[in-house]
C-alpha cells in the first residue's frame, strides 16, 4: 500500500519539482545577469565622472605648466626685484583664477627647484614648511613631468597639519622649454569632500560598495575613511569575477580610470537578487499544492487497490512464519482475485514441497560437504601439468618424478576413501606435497614453516581443510611480491579447542575486504585446487563443529595476512554424526 501511494505521490510531484527547479534557476540567472549589467553600468558612469573630475584638475595643472609668467620666474637668473614682484603678482593672480574656476581646489603651489625665488601660492598669508626634501616632492621629480596623484588624507600634504576634512593632490614637474631640465614643481591640493560625497551615493544593496584603488592597489577611496591609503585585501580584477566574500556570492566589477587608477564595485548578489525570492515562493506554493493533490489521489487509489494487497501481504507474512493453513478469501474475477487464487495454490504446493524437502535436508547437508572435498580446480591441474611438461622437455627427470608423485598424493588425499576426516599430521603432510608442486612452479621462492606439537598430530580434522588457506596466501599474498615468500603455520591448543594460525609475508588485504571474504556468498577462490575459498572453509568448520568456531582473518597495515582456524578437539566423526542428526 505504501509503495502504491509513493508511486502516485512521486509521479505527481516529481515533474512539478523538476519544472519548478528549472524555472527558478532560469529566473534567478536572468535576475543575476540584469543585476550585473546595472551594476556594470553604474561603475562605468562613476568612472566617467571621476575621469571628468580628474581631467579638469589635470587641465588646471596644464594652465600652470604652460604659463610663461611662471616659467620666467623659475628660469630667469638675473631679474630686478621690481620686475620679479610684478611677475609674482601676475602669477598669483593666475593661480587665484584657477582656484576660483575650480572651487574644489584648496590651493596651488609652485616650488623653485633651485630655491632662488619664493614659493608661488594663491594663499599669500599661509606659510608652509620646507617641502624640497619631502617624499611627495621627490616622487614628482622622479615622474619626469607626468602627473602624480596622491590619495585622500586628513593631513595637508603641503602644510603638514590636520585639515579637519580629507584632501588629496596632484603634482607635476615643470621643465624648461629650452633645456628640458626640471626648473620647478607644481602641487595642487584638492578638497576631497565633493568627490567623497559623489562616491558615497553609490551603493549596491545593504552591504555592497565601491572603492577606488591606485596602481599600487592602495585605497584612494573606501566607504570606511580609516582605510584610506591602506592596501586592498582584494587583488585587482582584470574583468568581472565572482568572489566568495564571507560565504556570500559577490561580483567584483572593475573599471580602469584614465590616470591608471581602478574603480571596483563589490556587488553582493544575494541582496540584489532578492526579487527572485518571490519566484521561489510561488514555485514552493505550486509544489505544496501538487503534494496535497498527490496525497489525495494516492489515498483514493490505495483504498481501492492497496487494501486487498495489504491483506494478502499479511497472509504471506503468516505463511513465511510457518502457518501454511492460511488462504485468501478474495478470489473474484479481478486481477487481485486472480492473485489470491494463485496464492492459495502456491501455499498448497509449498506445504507438499516442505514435507519432501525436510526428509532430504539431512542427506543434502552431508552431500554438500562431501562435494566440497571433491572439487579440484582445473586451472591448478593445468598449471601443474604444464610445469611438469616443461621440466620433462628440459630432462629434469628427478623434478618430474617428485612433481608427479606429489600430485598423485594430493589427488589421493582429496578422495574420501578412509572417510571425511584425517589426522592433522596427515593433512600437514599433504600440505608439504602441495608446496613441492608450488615451489617448482615459483622456482623455490616460497618457504613453508610448520610448528605442530607431536601430541596434536593425531587430532582429526576435515580433509583438505588447510590447503585452500595456503593456496590463497600464495596466489593473493605472495605471488604479487618481488621478494621471497614465507608461510608460517602454527598449531596450538587451549583446553578443548584447537587453533591453527597460518601467516604469510604477502601484500596483505584491504581492511574493507576482510569481512566480505567470510560473509559474501559469491566469494570463492578463483584459483586453487579445491575451489573452496575462505568462506567454504569457514562454512565447513561451522557445519562440523558449530557456530562458535570458524575462520578469522587479520591483515596489518604494513603487509602480511594471518588466518586463524579454530575448532573443537572432539573427534570429528562424533560431531559429524551429531550434525547429520540435527540436519
Amino acid at each position: 500500500m505504501s509503495q502504491l501511494f509513493l508511486f502516485f505521490f512521486i509521479g505527481t510531484t516529481l515533474p512539478v519539482l523538476i519544472m519548478g527547479f528549472l524555472s527558478y534557476n532560469k529566473s534567478a540567472s536572468i535576475v543575476e545577469e540584469q543585476v550585473s549589467k546595472v551594476a556594470t553600468l553604474t561603475i562605468t558612469q562613476v568612472s566617467d565622472k571621476l575621469n571628468m573630475f580628474f581631467k579638469k584638475l589635470d587641465d588646471s595643472s596644464m594652465m600652470v605648466l604652460n604659463s610663461k609668467m611662471v616659467r620666467s620666474i623659475l628660469e630667469e637668473q638675473h631679474i630686478r626685484q621690481y620686475e620679479l614682484n610684478q611677475k609674482v603678482k601676475e602669477a598669483k593672480d593666475l593661480l587665484t583664477s584657477i582656484m576660483i574656476n575650480s572651487p574644489e581646489i584648496l590651493d596651488v603651489y609652485v616650488f623653485d627647484i633651485k630655491r632662488n625665488n619664493s614659493v608661488l601660492s594663491a594663499d599669500s598669508m599661509m606659510s608652509i614648511p620646507d617641502q624640497w626634501d619631502s617624499a611627495w616632492f621627490q616622487q614628482i621629480l622622479e615622474a619626469n613631468g607626468q602627473t602624480v596623484w596622491f590619495g585622500l588624507s586628513d593631513t595637508s600634504y603641503l602644510k603638514q597639519t590636520s585639515m579637519g576634512f580629507p584632501v588629496f593632490g596632484l603634482g607635476r614637474a615643470i621643465r624648461s622649454w629650452d633645456t628640458g631640465e626640471v626648473v620647478g614643481v607644481m602641487f595642487i591640493e584638492v578638497i576631497g569632500d565633493a568627490l567623497i560625497d559623489e562616491l558615497n551615493v553609490v551603493q549596491f544593496g545593504d552591504t555592497g560598495y565601491m572603492y577606488v584603488a591606485n596602481d599600487e592597489n592602495r585605497y584612494f577611496y573606501h566607504p570606511d575613511p580609516t582605510r584610506y591609503g591602506s592596501e586592498s585585501e582584494f587583488e585587482l580584477p582584470q574583468g568581472i569575477i565572482e568572489y566568495n566574500l564571507h560565504h556570500n556570492k559577490t561580483l567584483m566589477i572593475p573599471s580602469r580610470l584614465n590616470n591608471g587608477w581602478h574603480v571596483v564595485g563589490v556587488v553582493p548578489l544575494k541582496e540584489l537578487t532578492a526579487d527572485s525570492a518571490s519566484i521561489r515562493s510561488f514555485t514552493l506554493w505550486i509544489v505544496f499544492g501538487s503534494i496535497l493533490a498527490a496525497i489525495g489521489i494516492g489515498y483514493f487509489m490505495t483504498r481501492r487497490i492497496g487494501n486487498p494487497l495489504v491483506h494478502l501481504s499479511r497472509l504471506m507474512r503468516r505463511s513465511e512464519a510457518g502457518d501454511l493453513s492460511v488462504r485468501s478469501a478474495n478470489v473474484g474475477p479481478s486481477e487481485i482475485g486472480q492473485l489470491g487464487r494463485s496464492f492459495n495454490k502456491m501455499i498448497g504446493q509449498i506445504d507438499l514441497l516442505i514435507q519432501r524437502i525436510a526428509a532430504e535436508e539431512a542427506e543434502k547437508k552431508k552431500a554438500e560437504i562431501r562435494a566440497l572435498r571433491y572439487q579440484i580446480n582445473p586451472h591448478f591441474l593445468y598449471n601443474t601439468l604444464n610445469s611438469i611438461r616443461w621440466m620433462a622437455k628440459l630432462n629434469r627427470t628427478n623434478d618430474v618424478d617428485r612433481s608427479v608423485t606429489a600430485l598423485v598424493q594430493l589427488l589421493e588425499g582429496s578422495l574420501e576413501r578412509n572417510g571425511v576426516f584425517i589426522t592433522l599430521g596427515e593433512e600437514l603432510e599433504l600440505l608439504r606435497k602441495y608446496m613441492v608442486i608450488q615451489n617448482y612452479r615459483y622456482e623455490q621462492q616460497i618457504e613453508l614453516q610448520i610448528e605442530c606439537p607431536e601430541e596434536q598430530q593425531d587430532v582429526l580434522i576435515p580433509r583438505m581443510l588447510l590447503q585452500p588457506i595456503v593456496e590463497n596466501a600464495i596466489f593473493h599474498g605472495i605471488a604479487p611480491l618481488d621478494d621471497r615468500g614465507l608461510i608460517y603455520l602454527r598449531v596450538s591448543t587451549q583446553q578443548q579447542e584447537v587453533l591453527v594460525q597460518i601467516e604469510d609475508n604477502g601484500v596483505g588485504i584491504v581492511a574493507d575486504r576482510i569481512q566480505s571474504l567470510l560473509n559474501d556468498g559469491q566469494e570463492q577462490s578463483k584459483h586453487g585446487m579445491t575451489h573452496i575459498g575462505l568462506r567454504h572453509v569457514h562454512q565447513t568448520i561451522q557445519l562440523y563443529y558449530g557456530g562458535r568456531y570458524g575462520v578469522t582473518v587479520e591483515s596489518p597495515e604494513d603487509g602480511g595476512t594471518r588466518v586463524s582456524i579454530s575448532f573443537a578437539k572432539q573427534r570429528g566423526e562424533e560431531i559429524y554424526v551429531q550434525s547429520a542428526a540435527r540436519g
